[in-house]
């Protein structure tokens, strides 16, 4: 039989350590599941309330501001061509998403989420206001950083159909087109 040294015994206890260690630095996904949430999107300033249930789901509910400037204001040509500041289109939406962590670590860490808006907007023709609905869907993967106990900031890039309608038509000022989306969400946890 080997005789045991002191680095027989102190191997193991270092593992431990460190084990127990790492262990108590990652919080628990049930610690703290709800969280009061800034959505600041490329085309939206919302606010609103994040859920976690367990350790691979949040689910998100935002309302606020909706303005397309991407599209209004013709960045990169996604606006399809020049338009007018009376052609400006803005509302307001109601938006839902479900983000799926991977790594099992919700609300932190990678993340792939899905998401769906809606709402009422308003521009012009010919000088007239007029109003019409808004629609968004898309896909977007990014990853959360769990700053502290209680603050989170979520980075995420992806692609979203979006489309506002008056009279009935996607016509000008409307636009039914896809486009990037860039998702950058800050809460905080309770």
């Amino acid at each position: 039989m080997r005789r045991r040294t002191a680095l027989d015994l102190l191997v193991p206890a270092a593992v431990l350590l460190i084990a127990s260690a790492a262990h108590a630095e990652e919080p628990s996904c049930a610690e703290r599941p709800n969280a009061v949430v800034a959505d600041l999107g490329l085309h939206v300033v919302n606010a609103g309330y994040q859920r976690v249930f367990g350790c691979h789901v949040t689910v998100q509910a935002t309302a606020g501001l909706y303005g397309p400037w991407t599209v209004t204001q013709n960045v990169l040509g996604l606006g399809g061509g020049d338009r007018t500041p009376d052609e400006d289109v803005i509302g307001m939406v109601l938006r839902g998403r479900v983000f799926f962590h991977p790594l099992g670590r919700a609300p932190g860490g990678l993340w792939i989420s899905p998401y769906t808006q809606a709402g009422p907007v308003r521009s012009r023709v010919a000088s007239e206001k007029i109003w019409g609905p808004a629609f968004a869907a898309g896909l977007s993967a990014g990853w959360t950083w769990m700053l502290g106990n209680h603050v989170l900031l979520g980075l995420g890039l992806g692609a979203q159909y979006h489309r506002a309608s008056f009279l009935g038509r996607t016509a000008r000022p409307g636009f039914s087109l896809f486009g990037p989306t860039v998702d950058i969400n800050v809460g905080f946890r309770f």
